[in-house]
């Protein structure tokens, strides 16, 4: 971070709750850790947190990061990384959120917040221009996410100032609340709203007048140039501009059905009838009110619908997203769409993660199915698959910790664990991060990066997409280097491909933009090299694709470490789930696929091997380490006992 602050405004905002104590410290003591957001809170979190500790202790750590590319003109430079650890796996947490939070941030003079200890009473953390302050807020506490953005910007009286909040779920400590930025848009994986209020924090609000100065103007705007016509003429852009998430990649989709999380995962193809009332057009033709975007985003994917007659009747909320259709569709069984409306705005207002939410939900209505729990149980609840009302009454239980509510509030794990009578073989986590993806079964590179996600199970880490884009081996190779990208079937290079992906994404996150620039979904979109000359005519600092995919391995093995040493994760916490082994998809395409316990292990050790980690545990090793220049991440460890010979 030379010459100058370019891209970087070159202040971080350390805010202890427990004392009030306010302090600014320099972006550029992080030189050589991240280059920003999800680097600098990965490497914070790594450095500053001894074990044992929980993660709704005071002593964790919660950080908000806007990278060099935030608030500037580069494509959809929105992107907040939110960083803590995780009280679903007790590993790290990292969760990335679009809207217009995070470009305020830079204006107000911050590239990150970190956040630690436990006010006394709730509070709300004001950022403006250079200056913070904490605020009583015990007025708001127990109201819902759209009920406080509206109290704050009342009471600060200019209506421009973004929010961040938490609901009644994260209030009341539910492992998969989650921070909403606005109204709808989430910080969705990894309990980071259980983690804020433990903290007593309801909400931080940031205002800025300032500017992020970049390093050659000419240069830069060369580069956004470039990348703008890139997203442009990409077709593929072109659907998720019309259609969002839900017609771009869920069930009932522009595309028809794709393979889907199905009734917890007992199947992964859906009855085209059901998907066929849930198609993405009707909800644009029935209710769409308007187009909604992120800061500087052409991309523009975010519908608001209003739904003005039957039992839903006045709903009104931001969605619907490819995850929301799955969760509350095809893994409940529920093909009303009205009821899916309801879900969204449910989760968007008491701030609760969807995946966590259904996948709950889905044991639940398993568990039902199979005699092991009954109506006098669950309060009366009927939780027979399909049946909307019983789900979204449990939505709301989870959040207030009510009724059945309490027992799923904490994840499918401990539901189970709780419940016990052989519940623990329906619970589908990864790490103890509850499982809403797309199939699984038949997609062996989807469902190695989702599996050996550092933050449990998620694609949006190092699962790759390419599966779904019917590429070509050419396309492959010229990409990743990897001709069988495409191929949903295969085991043995599926290592490298999760690996590239891994880095890029997490290189994605530091800098700040959107994942949907990248080839996740259109391979001829923004590469690292693009990226990293966005980067290089921003900051004054050069750096090439290669290298930025390196910071992202970096990152990666921080993340890795941390934990092992906080929550001892091993090789065999690198499986998902049995079901996915042992029950075969039982409909559609790929009726008959399962995973293959002996083939996914040598995937497993080459993957370890191409890491540099030990292939016996799973864990790093110094060698490995240093190759990266990660010498005091093989210190602690070693300190810990964890840093295999």
């Amino acid at each position: 971070m030379t010459g100058g602050h370019y891209g970087w405004v070159g202040h971080i905002l350390r805010v202890d709750l427990s004392s009030g104590r306010i302090a600014v410290e320099p972006t550029r003591k992080y030189d050589s850790q991240g280059i920003g957001a999800r680097g600098i809170g990965q490497w914070i979190l790594f450095h500053e947190l001894e074990p044992p500790l929980d993660p709704l202790d005071p002593g964790n750590k919660l950080i908000l990061g806007a990278g060099p590319l935030v608030g500037t003109l580069a494509p959809t430079s929105s992107r907040l990384s939110v960083d803590s650890m995780n009280p679903l796996t007790g590993g790290t947490s990292y969760s990335n959120v679009g809207g217009h939070f995070a470009p305020e941030l830079k204006y107000a003079g911050f590239d990150s917040v970190v956040i630690e200890g436990q006010a006394e009473q709730p509070v709300v953390l004001e950022i403006s221009d250079g200056e913070a302050r904490l605020r009583e807020a015990s007025h708001l506490w127990g109201k819902t996410i759209w009920e406080t953005a509206s109290a704050l910007r009342q009471e600060l009286i200019d209506r421009r100032w973004q929010i961040a909040a938490i609901g009644p779920a994260g209030e009341n400590l539910v492992r998969g609340a989650c921070i909403i930025i606005g109204n709808k848009r989430a910080a969705g994986r990894g309990g980071s709203g259980a983690v804020m209020g433990s903290k007593r924090l309801k909400a931080v609000a940031v205002r800025g007048s300032g500017a992020v100065r970049v390093h050659n103007p000419g240069r830069f705007l060369a580069d956004v140039e470039c990348c703008r016509r890139i997203i442009n003429r990409s077709s593929e852009i072109r659907v998720l501009r019309k259609c969002g998430t839900h017609g771009a990649f869920a069930a009932g989709g522009y595309y028809g059905t794709t393979a889907q999380s199905v009734r917890n995962y007992s199947d992964e193809d859906w009855d085209p009838k059901k998907t066929s009332r849930l198609k993405e057009h009707l909800f644009r033709e029935r209710w769409e009110i308007r187009r909604l975007a992120c800061f500087n985003c052409p991309i523009y994917c975010s519908h608001f619908y209003r739904i003005e007659d039957g039992p839903f009747a006045g709903t009104a909320c931001e969605g619907m997203e490819t995850n929301t259709v799955r969760a509350f569709g095809s893994n409940l069984d529920i093909d009303y769409a009205p009821a899916l409306l309801k879900g969204q705005a449910l989760a968007s207002q008491l701030g609760i993660d969807v995946d966590m939410c259904a996948a709950s939900i889905a044991l639940a209505f398993e568990l039902y199915e199979r005699g092991i729990i009954n109506a006098k149980e669950t309060g009366g609840l009927e939780l027979n698959w399909g049946n909307y009302q019983a789900a979204l009454t449990l939505v709301e239980q989870m959040a207030c910790r009510q009724g059945f509510g309490e027992v799923l509030a904490d994840g499918a794990k401990r539901a189970a664990e709780k419940i016990g009578r052989g519940a623990e073989r329906y619970a589908m986590h990864i790490k103890g991060a509850d499982l809403n993806e797309a199939g699984m079964r038949y997609n062996r590179a989807w469902a190695f990066g989702i599996t050996t996600s550092t933050r449990g199970g998620g694609h949006l880490d190092g699962a790759p997409t390419l599966p779904f884009l019917g590429i070509t081996p050419e396309q492959g190779e010229a990409l990743c280097g990897v001709p069988t990208a495409a191929d949903p079937l295969v085991y043995e290079e599926n290592a490298p491909l999760v690996i590239w992906f891994e880095n890029m994404k997490a290189g994605l996150d530091m800098v700040g933009l959107c994942d949907f620039t990248c080839p996740t979904i259109d391979v001829n979109l923004l590469t690292p090299d693009h990226y990293a000359a966005l980067f290089s005519a921003a900051t004054g600092v050069e750096m090439s694709g290669e290298d930025l995919m390196e910071v992202g391995r970096r990152i990666h093995n921080v993340e890795k470490a941390f934990n092992t040493l906080h929550a001892g994760f091993t090789r065999d916490d690198d499986y998902p789930p049995n079901r996915l082994f042992d029950e075969p998809a039982k409909s559609g395409p790929y009726r008959g696929e399962a995973l293959d316990r002996e083939r996914w292990a040598r995937m497993l050790d080459r993957y370890y091997y191409l890491q540099g980690w030990d292939i016996e545990t799973g864990w790093q090793t110094e060698t490995g380490l240093l190759e990266l220049g990660l010498a005091q991440v093989a210190k602690k460890l070693r300190r810990y006992g964890k840093l295999p010979y």
